[in-house]
């Protein structure tokens, strides 16, 4: 056993230190020292796992504390993946993946239960196995917990035992071993495990949300209940968020291996076997009819098997039965907690009756992401809270953090907000919000709404005067036309407000309801087919990114109208959008251009141009802060659910006339930057092959040393 799994490779090596991949590679041609392999399996080469240990920490690159964890998780690991080989004659039966990670966390509550090693010294692998079966029937006679597991060991299963004890030990305790397993569960090949995982910011952001720790200062004794609990990561969000306090849990999971292994795990960490009762079973818990916090994960469809999913019955009957000060928060699919629903959808329905009964507290769009597993599926909270009279009467918060990563910093700003709005006293027009805005629930009622608002004014928007940004505007002015002479003079003709009147937004998809837009689809361009010479230019995410000049791939006219009948080209006037790898719009005022995938076309219909110019249209969607957090592989929310601000007509017209002057600026300055560019090139390159020289001259102009001081 030890032989075929003491072995490591360059990668595993790099994951056991915490490294990037090719500095193992550094490590191993700087320092003479580092271990040489001991075999290679096609060509990639093995270290011993020991060896590798014992150099890390040896040139300080590693604590021994630390990393003996590691190394026995790497040892489990191995075994489970081969597991997968099917023994031959005369070797004994592994452990499947499933088993083994059933009977290494029942070895670790095993051991925190009796708090004996689990392979004492002088025992034959025989007598070991025995010896603990004979142990978890004295602890577990009912087989609650670990019993099954332990019986269904093999008789040479001795050395687990010992691997096990040493996990312990270099984990220093059962309950750090138990999370070190959990930690490293996507290294073990059983999808149940891992597939649903998620980040813990999403743990914490959802215990905190629902106002655990208060409930148990104010009343000593806090009921969570979670009707899909996994692995219990999210009890153990609970159970860590109220320190002292201890919760009584009611749980159910459907799946048996994924229960039994929540159990340990609450045993584990200290929570008293008569404070928990998780079943195995799906749906709500039994015995925990009207818990004080209700934490759920809505279990994971696929796409295709949401379309017609409502989950808001199930939430709805979850709501009559919270009692005042209790709630409840509910994680799902985006498109249906905040999405646009059509108003045919049973689920747009549900979801309004629920807004409806004013005990939604708040909403959260939530980043890509968040379940590893999972990248592209994005997801939303509901907070759902009974209150007599509640503070939000009528209102409800709308947060959006799917631009960014759901890093601790946002999982506490988001907390304050929510927590700040509903406590007595409190009064929402007065107080700022770093993510959430309250909005009118009768204005989400509406069909195809989402749920979605936009970023509340910070404390600076708030207490800027209009007077201070009129006057650093009026000091660029004088600067960019002092660079500038003799050029046009340019004037924005700003004026500071009274008091602050946000306007009135729109989602794109409403827009092309009404007639005000239309949105088309660009083509898919083989890339043989461009290049830097054609007719006609092909405009995609490089171009309106800033990786590529306009103009810099084109098409040859006849190969376009060949290959691609069903394709157009973009008429004056059309703003190109993507929102891949980030949100950008441009606007093409020449038009026959070819827009290239993923790349779509606004286009303003006549009943548009009174809110839009093609300028207008390109400045209010770049103004959208949209971008894909860290873990997404997809944009934060579709083009369509974009909302964009409605200025009125008279200022969409100054406002383009402004952006005109500005844009021929602003080509001039291309054009100056572009032959200086191009001055300094031949200059430089008739200088180096000596066909040019420089001969003597009046100064040129330049900066002087004190403007350089400046």
């Amino acid at each position: 056993m030890a032989g075929a799994t003491d072995l490591i490779s360059l990668p595993e090596i790099a994951e056991l230190a915490g490294v990037r991949r090719p500095v193992v590679t550094t490590w191993r041609r700087r320092y003479p020292g580092f271990p040489a392999p001991a075999q290679t399996d096609r060509g990639r080469p093995l270290f011993k796992a020991r060896e590798v240990v014992d150099w890390l920490v040896g040139t300080g690159r590693a604590e021994r504390r630390s990393i003996e964890p590691d190394l026995r998780l790497h040892l489990l690991s191995c075994l489970a993946l081969q597991s997968r080989v099917p023994s031959g004659a005369g070797r004994r039966r592994a452990l499947t993946p499933e088993e083994l990670i059933s009977a290494t966390t029942a070895l670790i509550c095993l051991h925190h239960l009796d708090d004996e090693p689990l392979r004492p010294e002088g025992h034959s692998d025989r007598h070991v196995v025995e010896a603990l079966r004979e142990r978890a029937t004295e602890v577990d006679w009912d087989d609650e917990l670990l019993r099954s597991e332990v019986e269904a060991m093999p008789p040479d299963a001795a050395w687990l035992a010992e691997v096990v004890d040493e996990l312990i030990e270099a984990a220093w305790g059962t309950a750090r071993a138990y999370e070190r397993v959990l930690a490293a569960r996507h290294r073990f090949g059983v999808p149940q495990l891992y597939e649903d995982a998620f980040v813990p910011q999403l743990g914490r952001l959802m215990v905190e949300l629902s106002g655990i720790r208060e409930h148990a200062d104010l009343h000593g004794l806090v009921q969570v209940a979670d009707p899909h609990a996994g692995a219990g990561d999210l009890l153990m969000a609970a159970r860590q968020a109220l320190g002292e306090h201890e919760p009584v849990m009611f749980a159910a999971e459907a799946d048996r291996l994924l229960a039994r292994l929540a159990r340990r795990r609450l045993v584990v960490h200290g929570v008293s076997r008569g404070s928990w009762q998780l079943d195995i079973a799906a749906g709500r818990p039994s015995g925990s009819p009207a818990a004080d916090v209700v934490l759920m994960r809505l279990p994971y469809r696929p796409a295709e098997a949401r379309t017609d999913l409502d989950p808001f019955a199930e939430l709805v009957e979850l709501t009559r039965t919270l009692a005042p000060g209790q709630t409840a928060v509910v994680c799902g699919p985006a498109e249906l907690l905040v999405g646009a629903l059509p108003p045919y959808k049973p689920a747009a329905r549900s979801r309004n009756e629920l807004l409806a009964t004013g005990r939604v507290e708040a909403v959260v769009q939530l980043p890509g992401g968040i379940m590893p597993f999972r990248p592209g599926y994005q997801s939303a909270l509901w907070v759902l809270r009974h209150e007599e009279a509640p503070e939000w009467q009528g209102r409800v918060l709308l947060a959006d953090v799917s631009d960014r990563p759901l890093t601790d910093r946002v999982v506490e700003d988001l907390v304050v907000d929510v927590a700040t709005w509903r406590r007595e006293g409190h009064q929402p027009d007065q107080h700022l919000r770093a993510y959430a805005s309250q909005v009118r629930i009768a204005d989400l009622t509406v069909p195809r709404r989402p749920l979605t608002a936009r970023r509340p004014a910070t404390l600076r928007d708030l207490t800027r005067d209009g007077r201070v940004t009129v006057a650093e505007l009026a000091d660029t002015e004088v600067e960019l036309n002092r660079l500038a002479e003799p050029r046009p003079q340019l004037r924005t003709h700003v004026a500071a407000r009274d008091e602050i009147q946000r306007a009135p937004t729109k989602s794109i998809a409403v827009l092309i309801r009404d007639g005000h837009l239309v949105l088309l689809k660009g083509s898919r361009i083989a890339a043989d087919h461009v290049g830097s010479d054609g007719h006609n230019p092909v405009i995609g995410p490089p171009e309106l990114t800033g990786g590529a000049q306009i103009g810099a791939r084109r098409i040859d006219r006849a190969v376009f109208a060949q290959r691609y009948p069903r394709a157009r080209l973009t008429e004056p006037g059309d703003v190109l959008v993507t929102v891949t790898p980030r949100l950008r719009a441009y606007h093409d005022e020449s038009g026959f251009s070819v827009v290239d995938y993923p790349t779509r076309v606004l286009r303003i219909r006549p009943d548009g141009r009174d809110r839009f110019t093609p300028r207008v249209l390109e400045a209010l969607v770049n103004a959208v802060q949209k971008q894909r957090s860290t873990g997404a592989v997809r944009a934060a929310s579709r083009l369509a659910d974009l909302q964009l601000p409605l200025l009125p007509p008279a200022d969409v017209a100054r406002l383009d006339a402004l952006l005109a002057a500005m844009e021929t600026r602003r080509n001039l300055a291309r054009r100056e930057l572009d032959l200086l560019d191009d001055l300094g090139r031949r200059a430089v390159a008739g200088l180096t092959d000596g066909t040019l020289t420089i001969t003597e001259g009046p100064p040129l102009a330049g900066p002087t040393h004190r403007d350089q001081q400046d």
